[in-house]
């Protein structure tokens, strides 16, 4: 019987192409950002999408806790005369429930400089979706790896009594059309209904799931959270009034429960 003479670099060139073939898909998908895989996301953005890093999402690379891990979202480069970032979403893609929170945002918080914290159930990458006035879409993402899971403990056990009792930080004074910085925080265990309680039950979800920021009767921040947000949700953003008033803030349960508070703004002229 005659066989077929194949030279060795014939075999290693087949063996190197078909390694090239069966790895060029892989490499591909690695390279395509992961939001891209995230129907939601890629319906907020649209048509819309902006190059640059005009939005910069700030988390840490590695979270050892991952019920209550920092993040913050910046956009402080001009975006054009009498534009601002008017809508900011977030999503935690490994999360049972991807998405974090929707902010609607008035022009009284740009530049934006918004903090939170949000609940990561695994290593995984978060993603920011800002929207400008204009029109415009900006998308920041970042992995993170996180060593204990946000969601294998179940809801912090706070005592009824403390439930629902805000706490707030305003600068005494402001200086006309220059930000200062805000701090709020109200204490709720924001139960997400996917942990069993000590008996076994599983418990339904119960969450702070609206948040409002209003300078006198115009409203400034509109936003909505979702169960990814950690418990005692914390906001940090900046505010730039330019008279005197008040600041009402206000924080709705999905129960019906609310809490509110007043805040006087005072402004100094430049």
């Amino acid at each position: 019987m005659i066989f077929p003479r194949f030279s060795v670099r014939r075999v290693l060139s087949a063996v190197v192409f078909s390694s090239w073939a069966l790895a060029a898909p892989l490499t591909a998908l690695a390279q395509t950002p992961a939001w891209q895989r995230v129907e939601a996301v890629k319906a907020l953005v649209g048509n819309n999408l902006q190059s640059g890093q005009a939005v910069k999402l700030e988390l840490p690379l590695v979270s050892e806790d991952g019920s209550s891990v920092a993040m913050s979202v910046v956009a402080d480069q001009p975006l054009g005369d009498g534009v601002y970032i008017r809508y900011l979403d977030i999503f935690a893609l490994g999360n049972p429930t991807p998405q974090v929170a929707h902010f609607e945002l008035g022009p009284e918080v740009a530049p934006l400089n918004l903090g939170l914290r949000v609940r990561l159930g695994e290593s995984q990458t978060v993603v920011v979706v800002a929207r400008s006035s204009d029109g415009r879409a900006f998308v920041s993402e970042r992995a993170i790896r996180i060593t204990t899971s946000g969601c294998i403990a179940g809801a912090a056990r706070l005592d009824k009594a403390l439930e629902m009792k805000e706490r707030v930080r305003v600068p005494k004074q402001f200086v006309a059309g220059k930000p200062a910085e805000v701090l709020t925080m109200i204490t709720h265990p924001m139960e997400t209904g996917l942990v069993p309680d000590a008996s076994g039950n599983m418990p339904d979800q119960r969450i702070i799931n609206s948040f409002t920021a209003s300078l006198g009767d115009r409203q400034v921040i509109k936003a909505r959270f979702y169960r990814s947000m950690a418990a005692n949700p914390y906001v940090r953003f900046t505010l730039a009034p330019n008279v005197n008033t008040d600041l009402q803030l206000v924080w709705r349960e999905d129960t019906g429960r609310q809490t509110e508070h007043k805040a006087a703004i005072q402004v100094a002229s430049n």
